[in-house]
């Protein structure tokens, strides 16, 4: 499980953006609200949505707010849907669905009519999932209070509005109902810094009586997991982690009957795995799950009864599935890379494929309930599109072998065409760029899959300017950070870099203990590309991303001439969002610790601490040649703040062109419209004084890419 704006100018050095030490930096500039004074000349103003960027006017509430609903949960069973209206404010509102007619497809569903659960603003805090509780007429919450990611269990009243908390943990990993909806299991994690304290508990919904059942120890931590009980409640099943590595992810099986309940592993604990995936609905007394074993995530049932508790395997595809559920009919699921999706329904005791259908973009399933599917489907033109497919199975007839299975789908949520147009400022064309390396089983060259992004509307030849995602990108998604680009002119290039999931486990795991290594050469080599085939000088391609991305777009701005001079390339411009720069500082603050001893090494190892100090852009930024915009929120736990403010002081200490922008009482985003309307002004601001430089030479000192040699502490 992995992780996910700017201004500059040589003139502004910032020095005057912080007065100390980490002390917060210039908000972005708000738009004027107040009406001129009697008498004062008029002038006429932008609309509070729109934004500039050399001589256009970009409209940002079509793609903000045109489709304003996020977060859509179905849950078809018990005829419901929850979902986020985005706006100023983020509200959740509930709908019941219409009953489901004997036969055909769904009727269109319309979210404009569902009311508001409560007055909560959402856009300031985290809502990570939502169960109906049909009894109490109760939303169960995984949620926050402050953007922080200070995860707990909540509940919301449907009748009054009413939030109230029902855990006190550091941090909730998750939870889940029993199938009667009278039991929850959750996994509360306590302390704040790694080696964590995680424990089973079961909470009773009516008396609200809550256990511990048992703690984890060092051999078996317990980690985020889709807790799945067996249908007569007696067995638990979720994930934990051998000795804290995430490559060695185990379903585990806990007897709740037990006097003294133990921690049983189901899948092999020898085998690489990531996170393996439960289904919550169970098949003939077997649990399904999702494992990548083989080196892609197929579908594996495990018979609890059996002789030695056997666990078949049921697919074997060599991409990965996305998601499933079980069906009358079967298992209903999608698998796919990010170049295309397969909607599929596969016999629930053999895997065999009963139908297929071959979809365009990124495909997830909402939910699944007797004999129907709603799926989610998302391409580079397709904003969002929700689609009910009713699963009909024939029974064979005389001398036939095999039943029938037909789909019957109806679209139920969409964009309309006017608002589609709108807010569809991509051309996507799919390319393979090649890279340093060789396919290790078939010793070809390695190409990584990637999608160019054109503006319908591109700017000049003079002012062209493209952007290389720097992770995670190729997705065959849309995403509304490159359309507004796009709508500014600007080509984007989003590249699969190694490390990216969609291409199956050893591809994934090619950058493990390599974090800011041979991905980041992934990317040089893609600007290359760039610069060559998209016809642009390294002074106009940037590199941007958040997260994962806004450090390796620090660290590919800052990074040591190594590799015979391969290993780096000039970029113009960086965008670096919600980034860490200090990967030791990050390991010690983050709430995933896991991840960073995945992705970069152990900071307790001794010879793994100077790997991840040489790599950490705060250390580096002597090396930084071009001008940098980093994006941060106040209350960012997942990624801390402190990454954004060291690095902008370091830079800043050495007069490097830097700007700084945070957002108070944000998390690991920014939420809102009128926030994200300033963060992207001041991004656009930025760009535009990118493109003021462009007849100066570009940022390189010198042939080598470098201005001289890196010192000792950071050379690689």
């Amino acid at each position: 499980m992995s992780l996910m704006g700017m201004r500059v100018h040589l003139s502004f050095i910032f020095a005057s953006v912080f007065a100390g030490g980490c002390a917060p930096p210039n908000a972005a500039t708000p738009y004027p609200s107040e009406a001129p004074a009697e008498g004062a000349p008029v002038v006429t103003e932008s609309p509070a949505d729109a934004v500039s960027f050399l001589d256009r006017e970009i409209r940002l509430a079509p793609f903000l707010s045109g489709f304003p609903y996020s977060n859509i949960d179905i849950d078809l069973e018990h005829g419901v849907m929850f979902f986020i209206e985005r706006g100023d404010a983020y509200t959740l509102r509930v709908q019941t669905l219409p009953p489901l007619s004997a036969s055909g497809p769904r009727e269109p569903l319309s979210l404009a009519a569902a009311p508001a659960v409560s007055d909560v603003d959402w856009s300031k805090r985290s809502l990570w999932g939502a169960r109906w509780h049909a009894e109490s007429n109760t939303l169960w919450l995984h949620a926050d209070e402050k953007n922080d990611e200070q995860m707990n269990l909540w509940t919301l009243s449907l009748e009054d509005g009413a939030l109230a908390q029902v855990t006190s943990a550091d941090y909730v990993y998750s939870f889940g109902f029993s199938a009667d909806q009278t039991t929850i299991a959750y996994l509360p994690r306590s302390g704040t810094q790694a080696p964590y304290r995680t424990c089973l508990r079961i909470l009773d919904v009516a008396t609200r009586e809550d256990r511990e059942v048992l703690c984890d120890e060092d051999a078996l931590r317990f980690t985020w997991s889709t807790l799945v009980f067996s249908p007569d409640k007696s067995h638990l099943y979720f994930n934990a982690q051998v000795d804290g590595d995430r490559t060695k992810v185990q379903l585990v099986e806990v007897d709740l009957r037990a006097a003294k309940p133990r921690v049983v592993t189901v899948t092999d604990p020898k085998v690489s795995r990531s996170s393996p995936t439960a289904l919550r609905t169970w098949s003939e007394g077997r649990l399904l799950f999702l494992a990548n074993d083989d080196g892609y995530r197929n579908l594996y049932a495990y018979d609890p009864k059996a002789r030695r508790r056997r666990i078949t395997q049921l697919t074997s595809y060599t991409e990965d599935i996305g998601g499933a559920v079980v069906v009358d009919a079967g298992v209903a699921l999608v698998h796919g890379t990010p170049r295309q999706s397969t909607l599929e329904v596969v016999a629930a005791e053999d895997g065999e494929v009963q139908v297929r259908r071959a979809v365009k973009g990124s495909v997830a399933i909402l939910d699944g309930y007797q004999d129907e599917v709603v799926w989610r489907q998302t391409a580079p033109d397709v904003v969002f599109a929700a689609s009910s497919t009713r699963v009909s199975a024939t029974s064979p007839g005389a001398g036939d072998d095999k039943r029938e299975v037909t789909l019957d789908d109806a679209q139920v949520l969409g964009l309309s065409p006017a608002l589609s147009k709108a807010v569809v400022a991509c051309q996507a064309r799919r390319v393979e760029i090649d890279t340093f390396d060789t396919e290790a089983k078939t010793g070809a060259a390695r190409k990584l899959h990637a999608f160019v992004l054109e503006p319908v509307a591109p700017l000049s030849e003079d002012e062209r300017l493209v952007m290389v995602r720097s992770f995670y990108g190729g997705g065959n998604v849309y995403n509304v950070y490159d359309n507004i680009l796009c709508a500014a002119g600007v080509t984007v290039v989003s590249a699969s870099v190694r490390g990216s999931s969609g291409f199956g486990k050893e591809f994934y795991g090619l950058n493990n203990r390599d974090l800011g290594g041979m991905e980041i050469v992934d990317l040089f080599w893609v600007a290359r590309w760039a610069e060559e085939r998209l016809n642009v000088p390294s002074s106009r391609v940037g590199v941007y991303g958040r997260s994962h991305g806004g450090y390796a777009t620090m660290r590919a701005m800052t990074f040591p001439d190594v590799h015979e001079g391969q290993a780096r390339y000039p970029f113009g411009f960086g965008l670096a969002e919600a980034g860490f720069s200090d990967i030791v500082a990050f390991h010690d603050a983050t709430n995933i610790p896991d991840w960073v001893v995945l992705e970069a090494g152990d900071p307790n190892d001794e010879g793994d601490r100077q790997r991840l100090m040489d790599r950490s852009p705060a250390y580096a930024t002597e090396r930084l040649r071009a001008p940098i915009f980093l994006l941060h929120g106040a209350n960012d736990w997942r990624v801390p703040v402190d990454g954004s403010r060291k690095f902008a002081e370091a830079a800043r200490a050495q007069s490097k062109d830097v700007t700084y922008v945070e957002f108070e009482g944000q998390g690991h985003r920014v939420k809102g419209v009128s926030r994200n309307v300033e963060a992207w002004q001041e991004r656009l601001d930025f760009l535009s004084k990118v493109l003021a430089k462009r007849g100066e030479a570009d940022p390189v000192a010198d042939e080598t890419g470098v201005a001289g040699a890196p010192s000792s502490a950071t050379q690689e």
